[in-house]
Protein backbone atom coordinates (compact mmCIF):
# COMPACT_ATOMS: atom_id res chain seq x y z
CA UNK A 1 0.00 0.00 0.00
CA UNK A 2 2.84 2.35 0.89
CA UNK A 3 4.51 1.60 -2.49
CA UNK A 4 1.29 2.39 -4.36
CA UNK A 5 0.90 5.70 -2.50
CA UNK A 6 4.48 6.61 -3.33
CA UNK A 7 3.91 5.94 -7.05
CA UNK A 8 0.70 7.98 -7.05
CA UNK A 9 2.44 10.83 -5.27
CA UNK A 10 5.28 10.79 -7.79
CA UNK A 11 2.85 10.85 -10.72
CA UNK A 12 0.96 13.76 -9.19
CA UNK A 13 4.21 15.58 -8.58
CA UNK A 14 5.32 15.09 -12.19
CA UNK A 15 1.96 16.21 -13.55
CA UNK A 16 2.09 19.21 -11.26
CA UNK A 17 5.56 20.15 -12.48
CA UNK A 18 4.50 19.79 -16.12
CA UNK A 19 1.40 21.92 -15.60
CA UNK A 20 3.39 24.55 -13.68
CA UNK A 21 6.01 24.56 -16.44
CA UNK A 22 3.42 25.17 -19.16
CA UNK A 23 1.67 27.89 -17.15
CA UNK A 24 4.95 29.60 -16.35
CA UNK A 25 6.13 29.44 -19.96
CA UNK A 26 2.81 30.81 -21.18
CA UNK A 27 3.08 33.69 -18.73
CA UNK A 28 6.67 34.45 -19.77
CA UNK A 29 5.94 34.43 -23.51
CA UNK A 30 2.72 36.42 -23.05
CA UNK A 31 4.78 39.05 -21.27
CA UNK A 32 7.26 39.17 -24.14
CA UNK A 33 4.46 39.44 -26.70
CA UNK A 34 3.23 42.49 -24.81
CA UNK A 35 6.28 44.39 -26.04
CA UNK A 36 5.21 47.67 -27.66
CA UNK A 37 7.10 46.70 -30.82
CA UNK A 38 4.68 43.83 -31.46
CA UNK A 39 1.46 45.82 -31.14
CA UNK A 40 0.91 45.86 -34.91
CA UNK A 41 2.82 42.65 -35.68
CA UNK A 42 1.07 39.32 -36.28
CA UNK A 43 2.76 36.39 -34.54
CA UNK A 44 2.44 32.64 -34.84
CA UNK A 45 4.31 30.66 -32.17
CA UNK A 46 4.48 27.06 -31.04
CA UNK A 47 6.78 25.29 -28.57
CA UNK A 48 6.85 21.51 -28.16
CA UNK A 49 8.78 19.07 -26.05
CA UNK A 50 10.44 16.32 -28.06
CA UNK A 51 10.37 12.72 -26.93
CA UNK A 52 11.69 9.76 -28.90
CA UNK A 53 8.87 7.53 -30.10
CA UNK A 54 6.08 9.95 -29.15
CA UNK A 55 3.05 9.54 -31.45
CA UNK A 56 2.08 13.21 -31.10
CA UNK A 57 4.20 16.23 -30.12
CA UNK A 58 3.79 17.44 -26.53
CA UNK A 59 2.71 21.07 -26.97
CA UNK A 60 3.94 23.43 -24.25
CA UNK A 61 2.82 26.71 -25.78
CA UNK A 62 0.89 27.88 -28.80
CA UNK A 63 -0.23 31.25 -30.08
CA UNK A 64 -2.06 31.37 -33.43
CA UNK A 65 0.01 28.33 -34.29
CA UNK A 66 -2.47 26.80 -36.73
CA UNK A 67 -2.74 30.02 -38.79
CA UNK A 68 -0.51 30.07 -41.90
CA UNK A 69 1.99 32.94 -42.02
CA UNK A 70 4.53 34.11 -44.59
CA UNK A 71 7.57 32.11 -43.42
CA UNK A 72 10.45 33.67 -45.38
CA UNK A 73 13.43 31.28 -45.29
CA UNK A 74 11.89 29.11 -42.57
CA UNK A 75 10.17 27.42 -45.52
CA UNK A 76 13.53 25.81 -46.27
CA UNK A 77 12.90 23.51 -43.27
CA UNK A 78 9.95 21.98 -45.10
CA UNK A 79 11.78 21.76 -48.44
CA UNK A 80 14.92 20.12 -47.03
CA UNK A 81 12.88 17.73 -44.88
CA UNK A 82 10.79 16.66 -47.86
CA UNK A 83 14.00 16.09 -49.86
CA UNK A 84 15.38 13.84 -47.10
CA UNK A 85 12.08 11.98 -46.90
CA UNK A 86 11.62 11.46 -50.65
CA UNK A 87 15.16 11.33 -52.08
CA UNK A 88 16.83 9.62 -49.10
CA UNK A 89 19.92 10.65 -47.17
CA UNK A 90 22.18 8.72 -49.56
CA UNK A 91 20.90 10.52 -52.68
CA UNK A 92 23.56 12.05 -54.93
CA UNK A 93 23.25 14.65 -57.66
CA UNK A 94 25.06 13.21 -60.72
CA UNK A 95 26.37 15.54 -63.42
CA UNK A 96 27.61 13.63 -66.48
CA UNK A 97 30.24 14.39 -69.09
CA UNK A 98 29.50 12.42 -72.26
CA UNK A 99 30.94 12.29 -75.77
CA UNK A 100 28.96 11.48 -78.90
CA UNK A 101 29.82 11.91 -82.56
CA UNK A 102 32.63 14.35 -81.80
CA UNK A 103 30.55 16.48 -79.42
CA UNK A 104 31.19 16.98 -75.71
CA UNK A 105 27.97 16.92 -73.70
CA UNK A 106 27.25 18.20 -70.20
CA UNK A 107 24.17 16.46 -68.76
CA UNK A 108 22.80 18.15 -65.66
CA UNK A 109 21.01 16.77 -62.61
CA UNK A 110 20.18 20.07 -60.94
CA UNK A 111 23.27 20.07 -58.71
CA UNK A 112 23.56 23.55 -57.13
CA UNK A 113 27.11 22.98 -55.83
CA UNK A 114 28.97 22.76 -59.15
CA UNK A 115 31.74 25.37 -59.11
CA UNK A 116 30.31 27.11 -56.02
CA UNK A 117 33.24 29.34 -55.04
CA UNK A 118 32.16 29.91 -51.43
CA UNK A 119 31.72 26.19 -50.84
CA UNK A 120 34.72 24.88 -52.75
CA UNK A 121 37.34 27.36 -51.57
CA UNK A 122 37.17 25.69 -48.15
CA UNK A 123 38.72 22.57 -49.72
CA UNK A 124 41.14 24.44 -51.98
CA UNK A 125 39.04 24.22 -55.15
CA UNK A 126 38.00 27.01 -57.48
CA UNK A 127 35.06 27.60 -59.79
CA UNK A 128 36.77 25.84 -62.71
CA UNK A 129 38.42 22.97 -60.81
CA UNK A 130 35.94 20.29 -61.91
CA UNK A 131 36.19 21.46 -65.52
CA UNK A 132 39.99 21.50 -65.35
CA UNK A 133 39.93 17.94 -64.02
CA UNK A 134 37.66 16.94 -66.87
CA UNK A 135 40.08 18.47 -69.36
CA UNK A 136 42.76 16.16 -67.98
CA UNK A 137 40.36 13.21 -68.40
CA UNK A 138 39.90 14.15 -72.06
CA UNK A 139 43.63 14.37 -72.66
CA UNK A 140 44.09 11.06 -70.86
CA UNK A 141 41.67 9.54 -73.37
CA UNK A 142 43.72 10.99 -76.22
CA UNK A 143 41.04 13.55 -77.10
CA UNK A 144 42.72 16.67 -78.47
CA UNK A 145 39.73 18.19 -80.24
CA UNK A 146 35.95 18.29 -79.84
CA UNK A 147 33.29 19.71 -82.07
CA UNK A 148 30.37 21.30 -80.17
CA UNK A 149 30.01 21.67 -76.43
CA UNK A 150 26.39 20.80 -75.66
CA UNK A 151 24.40 21.14 -72.46
CA UNK A 152 21.29 19.14 -71.54
CA UNK A 153 19.45 20.84 -68.68
CA UNK A 154 16.17 18.95 -69.17
CA UNK A 155 16.05 17.71 -65.57
CA UNK A 156 14.41 21.11 -64.89
CA UNK A 157 12.20 23.34 -66.99
CA UNK A 158 13.52 26.55 -68.52
CA UNK A 159 11.71 28.91 -66.15
CA UNK A 160 14.82 30.29 -64.48
CA UNK A 161 13.19 33.02 -62.35
CA UNK A 162 10.10 32.42 -60.23
CA UNK A 163 7.26 34.72 -61.38
CA UNK A 164 6.51 35.81 -57.79
CA UNK A 165 10.04 36.87 -56.91
CA UNK A 166 10.71 40.64 -56.74
CA UNK A 167 11.49 41.77 -60.28
CA UNK A 168 13.58 44.72 -59.13
CA UNK A 169 16.15 42.47 -57.40
CA UNK A 170 17.34 40.21 -60.25
CA UNK A 171 20.97 41.30 -59.79
CA UNK A 172 21.11 40.25 -56.12
CA UNK A 173 22.89 37.00 -55.23
CA UNK A 174 19.81 35.67 -53.40
CA UNK A 175 17.86 36.00 -56.67
CA UNK A 176 20.15 33.70 -58.68
CA UNK A 177 18.39 31.96 -61.57
CA UNK A 178 17.69 28.23 -61.20
CA UNK A 179 18.86 25.79 -63.88
CA UNK A 180 19.22 22.10 -64.53
CA UNK A 181 22.95 22.88 -64.72
CA UNK A 182 24.40 25.54 -62.41
CA UNK A 183 27.85 27.07 -61.98
CA UNK A 184 29.25 29.14 -59.10
CA UNK A 185 25.75 29.51 -57.63
CA UNK A 186 24.95 31.15 -60.99
CA UNK A 187 26.98 34.22 -60.12
CA UNK A 188 29.87 36.00 -61.79
CA UNK A 189 32.36 37.20 -59.18
CA UNK A 190 34.22 40.48 -59.66
CA UNK A 191 37.31 41.82 -57.95
CA UNK A 192 38.26 45.45 -58.48
CA UNK A 193 41.71 47.05 -58.54
CA UNK A 194 42.24 50.80 -58.10
CA UNK A 195 43.75 53.02 -60.76
CA UNK A 196 44.54 56.75 -60.66
CA UNK A 197 41.83 58.91 -59.02
CA UNK A 198 38.99 59.57 -61.43
CA UNK A 199 40.11 56.82 -63.81
CA UNK A 200 38.10 53.71 -64.62
CA UNK A 201 39.03 50.85 -62.30
CA UNK A 202 40.51 47.57 -63.43
CA UNK A 203 38.66 44.33 -62.70
CA UNK A 204 38.88 40.61 -63.19
CA UNK A 205 36.19 37.98 -62.96
CA UNK A 206 35.91 34.50 -61.53
CA UNK A 207 35.37 32.49 -63.58
CA UNK A 208 37.19 34.34 -66.37
CA UNK A 209 34.65 34.18 -69.21
CA UNK A 210 33.37 35.95 -72.27
CA UNK A 211 29.80 34.78 -71.58
CA UNK A 212 28.90 38.23 -70.21
CA UNK A 213 29.31 41.58 -71.95
CA UNK A 214 30.66 44.03 -69.40
CA UNK A 215 30.58 47.82 -69.53
CA UNK A 216 32.87 49.38 -66.94
CA UNK A 217 32.15 52.94 -65.76
CA UNK A 218 33.30 52.47 -62.15
CA UNK A 219 36.05 54.90 -61.16
CA UNK A 220 38.66 55.14 -58.44
CA UNK A 221 37.63 57.77 -55.91
CA UNK A 222 36.84 58.60 -52.29
CA UNK A 223 33.85 56.33 -51.71
CA UNK A 224 33.39 52.57 -51.59
CA UNK A 225 30.17 52.25 -53.58
CA UNK A 226 30.51 49.54 -56.23
CA UNK A 227 27.37 48.17 -57.81
CA UNK A 228 26.14 46.31 -60.87
CA UNK A 229 23.17 46.43 -63.18
CA UNK A 230 22.23 43.61 -65.53
CA UNK A 231 19.67 43.98 -68.27
CA UNK A 232 16.83 41.48 -67.69
CA UNK A 233 16.99 38.29 -69.78
CA UNK A 234 20.52 39.08 -70.92
CA UNK A 235 24.09 39.08 -69.67
CA UNK A 236 24.76 42.73 -70.48
CA UNK A 237 26.33 43.96 -67.26
CA UNK A 238 27.38 47.45 -66.24
CA UNK A 239 29.94 47.92 -63.46
CA UNK A 240 29.13 51.25 -61.84
CA UNK A 241 30.00 53.48 -58.91
CA UNK A 242 33.18 54.42 -57.15
CA UNK A 243 35.93 52.44 -55.41
CA UNK A 244 38.33 53.66 -52.74
CA UNK A 245 40.19 50.39 -52.24
CA UNK A 246 40.90 47.05 -53.87
CA UNK A 247 38.24 44.47 -53.16
CA UNK A 248 39.42 41.41 -51.25
CA UNK A 249 35.94 39.88 -51.03
CA UNK A 250 34.38 39.28 -54.47
CA UNK A 251 31.38 41.34 -55.52
CA UNK A 252 28.89 39.21 -57.45
CA UNK A 253 26.14 39.62 -60.01
CA UNK A 254 23.64 36.99 -61.15
CA UNK A 255 23.89 35.38 -64.59
CA UNK A 256 21.08 34.73 -67.05
CA UNK A 257 20.54 31.20 -68.44
CA UNK A 258 22.73 29.20 -66.02
CA UNK A 259 23.08 26.05 -68.19
CA UNK A 260 24.52 28.00 -71.11
CA UNK A 261 26.76 29.88 -68.69
CA UNK A 262 28.15 26.59 -67.37
CA UNK A 263 28.59 25.12 -70.86
CA UNK A 264 30.38 28.26 -72.07
CA UNK A 265 32.84 28.17 -69.16
CA UNK A 266 33.39 24.44 -69.77
CA UNK A 267 34.22 25.16 -73.42
CA UNK A 268 36.58 28.01 -72.45
CA UNK A 269 38.28 25.91 -69.76
CA UNK A 270 39.07 22.91 -71.93
CA UNK A 271 40.23 25.21 -74.73
CA UNK A 272 42.69 26.87 -72.33
CA UNK A 273 43.96 23.41 -71.41
CA UNK A 274 44.98 22.81 -75.03
CA UNK A 275 41.92 20.98 -76.37
CA UNK A 276 40.60 22.46 -79.60
CA UNK A 277 36.89 23.33 -79.78
CA UNK A 278 35.88 23.63 -83.42
CA UNK A 279 32.14 24.19 -83.01
CA UNK A 280 29.83 26.20 -80.80
CA UNK A 281 28.12 25.99 -77.41
CA UNK A 282 24.61 24.61 -77.80
CA UNK A 283 21.61 23.33 -75.82
CA UNK A 284 19.97 19.96 -76.51
CA UNK A 285 17.30 18.85 -74.03
CA UNK A 286 16.84 15.33 -75.45
CA UNK A 287 20.11 13.68 -74.49
CA UNK A 288 19.23 12.75 -70.89
CA UNK A 289 16.23 10.78 -72.21
CA UNK A 290 18.38 9.12 -74.88
CA UNK A 291 20.95 8.04 -72.27
CA UNK A 292 18.19 6.61 -70.09
CA UNK A 293 16.82 4.62 -73.01
CA UNK A 294 20.31 3.35 -73.86
CA UNK A 295 21.10 2.32 -70.29
CA UNK A 296 22.64 -1.14 -70.27
CA UNK A 297 23.31 -1.16 -74.00
CA UNK A 298 26.83 -1.15 -75.39
CA UNK A 299 27.02 1.72 -77.87
CA UNK A 300 30.43 2.71 -79.15
CA UNK A 301 29.12 6.08 -80.38
CA UNK A 302 28.21 7.14 -76.82
CA UNK A 303 30.89 7.34 -74.17
CA UNK A 304 30.59 8.33 -70.51
CA UNK A 305 33.77 10.28 -69.74
CA UNK A 306 33.21 11.49 -66.18
CA UNK A 307 30.63 11.75 -63.40
CA UNK A 308 30.58 14.49 -60.76
CA UNK A 309 28.57 13.50 -57.67
CA UNK A 310 27.40 15.61 -54.74
CA UNK A 311 25.79 14.08 -51.68
CA UNK A 312 22.48 15.37 -50.38
CA UNK A 313 23.93 16.21 -46.95
CA UNK A 314 26.27 18.78 -48.55
CA UNK A 315 23.35 20.45 -50.29
CA UNK A 316 21.18 20.43 -47.16
CA UNK A 317 23.86 22.13 -45.07
CA UNK A 318 24.41 24.96 -47.57
CA UNK A 319 20.62 25.34 -47.89
CA UNK A 320 19.89 25.65 -44.18
CA UNK A 321 23.10 26.90 -42.55
CA UNK A 322 23.83 29.52 -45.20
CA UNK A 323 20.22 30.02 -46.36
CA UNK A 324 21.08 29.59 -50.03
CA UNK A 325 17.93 30.18 -52.06
CA UNK A 326 19.36 28.55 -55.20
CA UNK A 327 20.03 25.35 -53.28
CA UNK A 328 16.51 25.21 -51.89
CA UNK A 329 15.01 25.73 -55.33
CA UNK A 330 17.20 23.02 -56.85
CA UNK A 331 15.96 20.66 -54.14
CA UNK A 332 12.39 21.72 -54.83
CA UNK A 333 12.59 21.17 -58.58
CA UNK A 334 14.61 17.96 -58.16
CA UNK A 335 11.80 16.65 -55.94
CA UNK A 336 9.38 17.53 -58.72
CA UNK A 337 11.47 15.58 -61.20
CA UNK A 338 11.73 12.57 -58.86
CA UNK A 339 7.97 12.47 -58.36
CA UNK A 340 6.67 13.36 -61.82
CA UNK A 341 9.58 13.33 -64.27
CA UNK A 342 9.33 17.13 -64.67
CA UNK A 343 11.42 19.50 -62.57
CA UNK A 344 9.08 22.45 -62.15
CA UNK A 345 8.10 24.67 -59.25
CA UNK A 346 4.54 23.38 -59.44
CA UNK A 347 5.60 19.73 -59.20
CA UNK A 348 8.25 20.42 -56.55
CA UNK A 349 5.97 22.34 -54.22
CA UNK A 350 3.28 19.69 -54.71
CA UNK A 351 5.79 17.06 -53.55
CA UNK A 352 6.62 19.12 -50.46
CA UNK A 353 2.90 19.53 -49.82
CA UNK A 354 2.35 15.76 -49.95
CA UNK A 355 5.14 15.35 -47.43
CA UNK A 356 3.43 17.82 -45.08
CA UNK A 357 0.12 16.00 -45.45
CA UNK A 358 1.85 12.74 -44.52
CA UNK A 359 2.60 14.37 -41.15
CA UNK A 360 -1.15 15.02 -40.64
CA UNK A 361 -0.78 18.71 -41.41
CA UNK A 362 -4.01 20.00 -42.92
CA UNK A 363 -4.34 21.83 -46.22
CA UNK A 364 -5.48 24.94 -44.36
CA UNK A 365 -2.07 25.28 -42.68
CA UNK A 366 0.09 25.79 -45.76
CA UNK A 367 0.25 27.17 -49.27
CA UNK A 368 3.50 26.61 -51.14
CA UNK A 369 4.79 28.72 -54.02
CA UNK A 370 8.56 28.07 -54.10
CA UNK A 371 11.18 26.14 -52.16
CA UNK A 372 13.18 28.87 -50.43
CA UNK A 373 10.56 31.26 -49.08
CA UNK A 374 11.45 34.27 -51.24
CA UNK A 375 7.94 34.43 -52.68
CA UNK A 376 5.45 36.21 -50.44
CA UNK A 377 2.75 33.88 -51.75
CA UNK A 378 4.08 31.16 -49.43
CA UNK A 379 2.17 30.42 -46.22
CA UNK A 380 2.82 27.88 -43.48
CA UNK A 381 1.82 27.62 -39.82
CA UNK A 382 4.07 27.41 -36.77
CA UNK A 383 2.37 24.11 -35.96
CA UNK A 384 3.30 22.71 -39.37
CA UNK A 385 6.94 23.68 -38.87
CA UNK A 386 7.17 22.16 -35.38
CA UNK A 387 5.63 18.95 -36.72
CA UNK A 388 8.32 18.89 -39.42
CA UNK A 389 10.97 19.41 -36.74
CA UNK A 390 9.48 16.66 -34.57
CA UNK A 391 9.39 14.28 -37.54
CA UNK A 392 13.09 14.81 -38.19
CA UNK A 393 13.97 14.44 -34.50
CA UNK A 394 12.31 11.02 -34.42
CA UNK A 395 13.40 9.94 -37.90
CA UNK A 396 16.26 7.86 -39.23
CA UNK A 397 18.01 10.91 -40.69
CA UNK A 398 18.08 13.03 -37.52
CA UNK A 399 21.89 13.57 -37.45
CA UNK A 400 21.92 14.62 -41.12
CA UNK A 401 19.12 17.12 -40.62
CA UNK A 402 20.48 18.49 -37.35
CA UNK A 403 23.92 19.01 -38.90
CA UNK A 404 22.33 21.04 -41.70
CA UNK A 405 21.10 23.74 -39.31
CA UNK A 406 22.93 26.86 -38.21
CA UNK A 407 24.25 26.75 -34.64
CA UNK A 408 23.74 29.78 -32.39
CA UNK A 409 26.91 31.80 -31.94
CA UNK A 410 28.90 29.32 -34.04
CA UNK A 411 28.12 29.23 -37.76
CA UNK A 412 25.81 30.00 -40.65
CA UNK A 413 23.11 32.63 -40.32
CA UNK A 414 23.15 32.26 -36.52
CA UNK A 415 26.87 32.93 -36.04
CA UNK A 416 26.13 36.35 -34.53
CA UNK A 417 23.00 35.43 -32.58
CA UNK A 418 22.61 34.45 -28.90
CA UNK A 419 26.15 35.77 -28.45
CA UNK A 420 27.07 36.38 -24.81
CA UNK A 421 24.49 33.90 -23.52
CA UNK A 422 24.84 30.29 -22.45
CA UNK A 423 22.57 29.35 -25.37
CA UNK A 424 25.59 29.45 -27.67
CA UNK A 425 25.93 26.01 -29.22
CA UNK A 426 22.55 24.85 -27.88
CA UNK A 427 20.16 26.41 -30.42
CA UNK A 428 20.02 24.78 -33.86
CA UNK A 429 17.71 26.71 -36.13
CA UNK A 430 16.76 28.41 -39.38
CA UNK A 431 16.34 32.16 -39.48
CA UNK A 432 14.27 33.96 -42.08
CA UNK A 433 13.71 37.46 -43.41
CA UNK A 434 11.95 39.16 -46.29
CA UNK A 435 10.49 42.66 -46.16
CA UNK A 436 7.88 42.72 -43.40
CA UNK A 437 8.67 39.18 -42.21
CA UNK A 438 11.06 37.78 -39.60
CA UNK A 439 11.13 34.17 -38.45
CA UNK A 440 13.11 31.70 -36.38
CA UNK A 441 12.36 27.98 -36.09
CA UNK A 442 14.44 25.10 -34.81
CA UNK A 443 15.60 23.19 -31.77
CA UNK A 444 16.74 24.03 -28.27
CA UNK A 445 18.84 21.56 -26.27
CA UNK A 446 18.74 22.22 -22.53
CA UNK A 447 21.73 21.78 -20.26
CA UNK A 448 20.26 18.54 -18.91
CA UNK A 449 20.03 17.05 -22.42
CA UNK A 450 16.31 17.48 -23.16
CA UNK A 451 15.16 18.74 -26.57
CA UNK A 452 12.48 21.23 -27.56
CA UNK A 453 11.30 22.48 -30.94
CA UNK A 454 9.94 25.95 -31.57
CA UNK A 455 8.64 28.08 -34.40
CA UNK A 456 8.35 31.87 -34.17
CA UNK A 457 6.82 33.64 -37.17
CA UNK A 458 6.41 37.44 -37.25
CA UNK A 459 4.48 39.08 -40.10
CA UNK A 460 4.03 42.81 -40.56
CA UNK A 461 7.23 43.98 -38.87
CA UNK A 462 8.01 47.66 -39.60
CA UNK A 463 10.56 48.40 -42.29
CA UNK A 464 14.17 48.33 -41.08
CA UNK A 465 13.41 46.68 -37.73
CA UNK A 466 14.45 43.06 -38.28
CA UNK A 467 17.17 43.47 -35.64
CA UNK A 468 14.49 44.25 -33.06
CA UNK A 469 12.42 41.25 -34.18
CA UNK A 470 15.49 39.04 -33.74
CA UNK A 471 16.00 40.27 -30.17
CA UNK A 472 12.40 39.37 -29.27
CA UNK A 473 12.74 35.93 -30.90
CA UNK A 474 15.83 35.29 -28.79
CA UNK A 475 13.99 36.40 -25.64
CA UNK A 476 11.32 33.79 -26.38
CA UNK A 477 13.91 31.04 -26.82
CA UNK A 478 15.62 32.09 -23.57
CA UNK A 479 12.23 31.91 -21.83
CA UNK A 480 11.82 28.32 -23.05
CA UNK A 481 15.25 27.42 -21.74
CA UNK A 482 14.82 29.18 -18.38
CA UNK A 483 11.31 27.91 -17.68
CA UNK A 484 11.98 24.29 -18.57
CA UNK A 485 15.27 24.31 -16.64
CA UNK A 486 13.50 25.64 -13.51
CA UNK A 487 10.67 23.13 -13.85
CA UNK A 488 13.08 20.20 -14.04
CA UNK A 489 14.70 20.97 -10.70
Amino acid sequence: MRHRCTVVAMVCLLLGVAAWSRADLESDIRSILGDKYLQKVDAGIEVIQLESGAAEPHILYRHQSDIPFIPASNLKLATTSAALHKLGHDFKFRTLLVSHDGDLILVGDGDPTLGDYELLRKVGWDVETVFKNWAEVLKGRGITSVRNVIVDDSVFDEVFIHPNWPADQINEHYMAEVGGVNLNANLLNFQVRLTAPGQVVQYFTNPPTNYATIRNICVSGQQNAIWFSRTPNSNDITLRGEANRNTDVPVSVTMHDPPMYAATVLSETIRKSGINVTGTVQRNRTIRTTLTELQGEQRNDWSLLAVHETGLSTVLARTNKDSMNLYAECLCKRLGFAVSGEGTWANGTAAVGEFLKSLNIGDSEFKLDDGCGLSKENRISANALTRVLAHNFQGDYWPVFLNSLAVAGVDGTLDDRFVGTDLKGRVFAKSGYVAGVSSLSGYLKTNDGRWYAFSILFNGIPRGTNSTAKVIQERIVRAIDTTTATASR
